[in-house]
């Protein structure tokens, strides 16, 4: 009986409670179901946040347990998990999918959440605000994960408080203020905080700025469960601690990329880390050989030592490496063989190492024959070297390979077809080599996972047959300056899913099949430039999804066809399109518009001006005539306003324009006046006219190439010129510009110097330059080096400037045919990198400067017709210029060599008579007096005896003859040189 009642006590006692259990949260709800406390702050930090996705849609009704990224407890209903990672982060819709803040800050009820273990807010956009010291009252935090959110400002030590966190991660925060134009980032004061984060095994700090933390080495030193260690880009100068034993034994990832060290690799304190799975040393400065203590890091799965200054092969240790997985020593100064760097692999690793980086690493020699026995290599990276040889037969074996680059190396031969039965393979690239030889199908027919496929700049021919069905659907397809002709290839048109199509100086010489527009009608970038190719393009274009089309330097004809609608950039120069251009240009996203050398006529339509994004627009060469599309229209009371909707904003952007050789007339154009960003400008060779206007340097203050020689320009040369200080290359030559040369020439900065070879941005491929008499087609990469001056053509009248002799970096000077008058400054010999000077058919007077003698780079220099005198200058440098006597010509009081006439050295012995009578009248006396005196000697003879007399006229006959010669031959000498000298 004792016994039963006790069992029913205990029954009594369990079932109360449970009830007990169940009844405890009724206050709140069913079990299972969120707080309303917590519920209330899940809503106000909702809005607080802008969620132009809807990603918090969900966010509504009693049970915030049930709403997206919210987890509750089971039991208790406390929220313990909320996970709004962007789901985006790293695509394209990032940007429209990311949580920001609607106001100044994060709202701070989430601090009601005390059970929460895990948050995640990665990947969104909180506008540069400071990590909210709240997050430090989250005292039951496990994880918390706030990389690529936005944040910046310092890192709130309050975050020591979490002493149960075991995931944290800080990386990659950063906010533009385009305000201001800086970006922001995370910051510390210091790190004393770190080390209460005892539980901590991942810490990921990436970009944060460490630089004021003192002894880093030693507050990392004290957080012994940690396994993974991400401290890259955090602004850290040194390794060096005075931490004598290191604590983290448990430690597998460290990654120090990206700070600058600038010390070597030795004697460094991670390589007692004999646990370390994967060691990141990436761009940090590290320099000369690689240590000998990486042979006793034997658990080492991924060494990443690539972008510093490390030199030499491999350790020789490297035995018990077995582990290996992936190698990467690319953008280093290794130089050695690459065979030599391949033997130092633990032969035990070549059965396990799937990745090997050599890109740009000063490699040479030849691949190894055994290459074929690394059966797990599925990456192999060896661009940008010198390898030279030709590609082992033993490749053909790595069945597990699917990237293999071996571009801008030294392979010479042909390609083995072994490569063709490589199935995995999905990257080959082989560009930029010396391969020559024939391509079949059965090189290809093995392919099965190909979608990239580079083989440009080789001898390479492709010898398929128009049927062929490839066993592949390649996205990037690269046959640049290989022989693909002269038909058309026929078995590219069942490669539909081609992205990229570079079929540039491929010996293609045929007409592009209609087949082409559609097959790769889904392609964004299409490149056949400098083939034979003929035949008209489609009319309309706009069904292609094309934003780069390159077709130039062909025979091309017909219109040019209306362009798809997100066409970029387009290249149809150098060809034969004519008639008009079309007059709706319906790209808006148009960047190039490349479009020379054709034989384009009509006017310039007035659609252009809608073409707002426009970077560089070349019509040139071609029969465009009428005004340039001013991009303003005429108010009723006929004064010029620019269009509110576009017109004030086409040319804001450009950084070239060239409408040069062209009939184009009209005034300088006036929408110039939105094109702040414009480096280069060419309107030469039209009929222009007008002035200069004054506001270029206001207008267009980025200006380094101007050339506007051959129009009808007037008026004086605008002082503002001389205040463009990019300004390098100034070409106003054949116009009717009137006035002095401005004296503030010293202002042009950019002609001080010699330019660097520092912009990246193309804005012609070649130009024809005026210099040294004669037109040449420089390349751009030449073109943009040029220091020129020309102002040549002109009505210019005045003194040179003296303070020409600044320009120390001119490297061609043309002042010729204009009316300037005054001495040549001596000053000029200052111009020490001056290759051509031409100062010809002006009215320059004096002397020739002596210091000409001193332009050691001079090639070309003309004085020719002016009123210069005096002797001409020695040295060794003028005596080495061709065509010396037409370099003075026209100047009838120069003497000295190379001139006929002789400077005399004797001027103050000469009698007066001597000085001032005519060399002519004295041959007249000396004939006279000779004649008279002949006379009276014949005379006498022959009053004396007449055989003498017969036989004295004889001689006298005789004579007369020759000397009658020579005096003719003399008097025509004369009057030559009189004639040249009244020239």
């Amino acid at each position: 009986m004792a016994v039963e009642l006790l069992f029913v006590r205990g029954v009594a006692a369990v079932t109360l409670f449970l009830l007990i259990c169940q009844l405890a949260p009724s206050a709140s709800g069913a079990p299972g179901t969120c707080i309303t406390a917590e519920r209330d702050a899940l809503l106000s930090f909702k809005a607080s946040l802008l969620d132009p996705a809807g990603r918090l849609s969900s966010w509504q009704g009693e049970d915030c347990c049930l709403w997206s990224g919210v987890r509750c407890n089971n039991r208790s209903g406390h929220v313990v998990k909320l996970n709004l990672r962007n789901p985006h982060i790293f695509d394209d819709l990032w940007e429209q999918s990311a949580l920001s803040l609607s106001t100044g800050e994060m709202s701070s009820s989430l601090v009601t959440l005390r059970h929460l273990r895990y948050m995640d807010l990665s990947g969104n956009e909180f506008n540069g605000t400071s990590i909210p010291v709240f997050v430090g009252s989250l005292a039951n935090l496990r994880y918390l994960n706030l990389s690529w959110a936005g944040f910046s400002g310092r890192l709130p030590p309050q975050l020591g408080n979490l002493s149960y966190l075991e995931y944290l991660d800080l990386s990659w925060n950063y906010y533009f203020d385009g305000l201001n134009w800086t970006s922001l980032y995370l910051y510390i004061v210091d790190l004393t905080w770190l080390p209460r984060l005892s539980s901590l095994s991942h810490l990921d700090m990436g970009q944060v700025n460490l630089s004021a933390a003192r002894d880093w080495v030693h507050m990392v030193n004290m957080l012994p469960a940690l396994k993974v260690l991400r401290l890259d880009d955090c602004s850290l100068d040194t390794t060096a601690s005075a931490t004598s034993q290191s604590n983290l034994t448990h430690l597998q990832v460290l990654d120090l990329s990206n700070n600058d060290f600038s010390t070597t690799l030795k004697r460094n304190w991670f390589w007692d880390l004999t646990s370390l799975k994967e060691l990141y040393l990436f761009a940090c400065s590290w320099y000369g050989t690689i240590p000998y203590e990486l042979g006793n890091m034997t658990s080492l799965q991924v060494i990443n030592f690539a972008h510093n200054d490390l030199v030499g092969l491999l350790p020789n240790n490297l035995e018990h490496l077995c582990n290996l997985e992936e190698l990467l020593f690319g953008l280093n100064n290794i130089n050695a063989s690459i065979g030599e760097f391949m033997d130092r692999l633990p032969r035990c690793s070549w059965s396990t190492l799937q990745v090997l980086d050599m890109t740009y690493a000063n490699m040479t020699g030849e691949l190894p024959i055994w290459i074929g026995n690394m059966s797990s290599f599925s990456i192999l990276l060896l661009p940008d070297n010198m390898i030279t040889g030709i590609i082992p037969q033993g490749i053909g074996t790595l069945g597990n390979i699917k990237t293999l680059d071996l571009s801008y190396n030294n392979f010479i031969g042909p390609v083995p077809t072994g490569l063709g039965s490589l199935h995995k393979l999905a990257s080959l690239d082989l560009s930029y080599n010396k391969f020559n030889g024939v391509l079949l199908k059965e090189h290809f027919s093995g392919l099965l996972s190909l979608d990239y496929l580079d083989l440009s700049h080789n001898s390479l021919k492709l010898d398929i047959e128009p049927n062929w069905v490839a066993p592949f659907r390649l996205k990037v397809a690269g046959f640049r300056s290989c022989q693909l002709g002269p038909r058309f290839p026929e078995w590219l048109r069942w490669q539909t899913d081609v992205d990229i199509l570079v079929l540039g100086n491929a010996s293609l010489d045929d007409s592009i099949p209609d087949w082409f527009w559609v097959t790769f009608s889904r392609a964004s970038f299409l490149h056949a430039s400098g083939n034979m190719l003929r035949g008209s393009l489609p009319a309309n274009l706009q069904h292609m999804s094309a934003d780069h089309i390159y077709l130039g330097s062909n025979n091309l004809t017909g219109q040019v066809p209306l362009l798809p609608i997100n066409l970029s950039r387009l290249n149809l120069s150098s060809n034969s399109f004519s008639g008009s251009l079309p007059s709706e240009l319906k790209a808006p996203r148009l960047e190039e518009l490349l479009l020379a050398n054709n034989k384009i006529t009509g006017t310039i339509p007035s659609s252009m001006c809608q073409l707002t994004g426009l970077k560089r627009l070349d019509l040139s060469g071609n029969n465009l005539s009428g005004d340039v599309m001013q991009c303003w229209n005429e108010s009723e009371n006929k004064t010029t306003v620019f269009d509110a909707n576009f017109a004030a904003e086409f040319g804001s952007i450009m950084l070239s324009l060239a409408l040069n050789n062209n009939q184009l007339t009209g005034e300088f154009p006036r929408f110039l006046q939105s094109a702040s960003q414009l480096m280069f400008l060419d309107l030469s060779h039209n009929r222009f006219s007008g002035s200069l206007p004054m506001w270029l340097a206001e207008k267009m203050p980025r200006l380094q190439i101007l050339r506007v020689r051959s129009n009808m320009f007037s008026g004086h040369i605008p002082k503002s010129v001389t205040h463009l200080v990019s300004l390098h290359y100034l070409d106003i030559a054949r116009n009717n510009i009137s006035g002095t040369i401005p004296w503030s020439l010293s202002n042009l900065k950019a002609m001080k110097v010699r330019p660097e070879n520092t912009e990246d941005y193309v804005f012609e491929e070649s130009i024809p330059v005026l210099t040294k008499d004669q037109a040449r087609d420089y390349t751009f990469g030449i073109y943009k080096l040029l220091v020129n001056l020309d102002l040549s053509g002109n009505s210019l009248t005045g003194e040179i400037p003296v303070n020409i002799n600044l320009l120390i970096g001119l490297n061609n000077l043309n002042l010729s045919s204009n009316q300037l008058t005054g001495t040549i400054p001596n000053q000029i010999g200052d111009l020490k990198q001056l290759e051509s000077l031409d100062l010809s058919y002006n009215e320059f007077s004096g002397e020739i400067p002596s210091g000409l003698s001193a332009l050691t780079s001079l090639s070309h220099l003309n004085l020719s017709y002016n009123n210069l005198s005096g002797e001409i200058p020695s040295g060794p440098q003028l005596q080495a210029l061709d065509n010396q006597i037409y370099i003075y010509i026209g100047n009838p009081d120069l003497c000295g060599h190379p001139l006929s006439k002789n400077c005399s050295t004797n001027d103050s012995k000469q009698n007066v008579y001597e000085d001032t009578t005519d060399p002519i009248a004295s041959l007249y006396l000396g004939m006279s007096i000779g004649f008279v005196i002949g006379l009276w000697t014949v005379f006498c003879t022959m009053l004396m005896k007449r055989t003498w007399m017969s036989s004295y006229f004889r001689i006298i006959d005789k004579l007369y003859d020759k000397v009658y010669v020579q005096v003719a031959i003399i008097w025509a000498r004369l009057l030559k040189k009189s004639n040249d000298g009244a020239e």
